[in-house]
């Protein structure tokens, strides 16, 4: 398969407006404002001389056809893209195990339980208050 290649319009985020920056907006608005490049780029850390983590991460999200391919990624697959390295591509292949992991644990969590289930009405929390004072059962 022939390697993926970044956009050579390359633009280091240094050159972008701090309050634009991925770190700087995820830290401002949070992770649910973000765009997915941005994210993805967060995880990557820093570019290479001729690609930012931005432009990198676009280029591993058309390969992947975005997030949702993200998980299937090998990382064969992933070092085929132009920049990646082993350590970013690792980074990236531990993130979605452990999302994978974390949806396989709520998956197998029980449900919780009805709000009115799990609050006690004032009649039984005054008997329970009775019956610890009177040491009755």
């Amino acid at each position: 398969m022939e390697p993926v290649k970044v956009n050579k319009a390359h633009t280091p985020i240094s050159a972008i407006a701090s309050e634009d920056r991925p770190r700087e907006r995820l830290q401002t608005l949070g992770p649910r404002r973000l765009r997915n490049d941005e994210l993805l780029a967060i995880i990557i850390g820093s570019g290479t001389r001729s690609s930012s983590s931005l432009e990198l991460a676009r280029a591993i999200l058309r390969k992947t056809s975005g997030p949702a391919g993200l998980p299937a990624a090998t990382l064969a697959s992933l070092l085929e893209t132009e920049g990646v390295g082993p350590a970013v591509a690792m980074r990236i292949v531990a993130g979605c195990e452990l999302n994978r992991r974390a949806e396989r644990t709520r998956a197998a969590a029980p449900p919780p339980r009805a709000p009115a289930a799990a609050v006690r009405s004032p009649e039984s929390l005054r008997a329970a208050d009775k019956r610890s004072v009177t040491g009755a059962a």
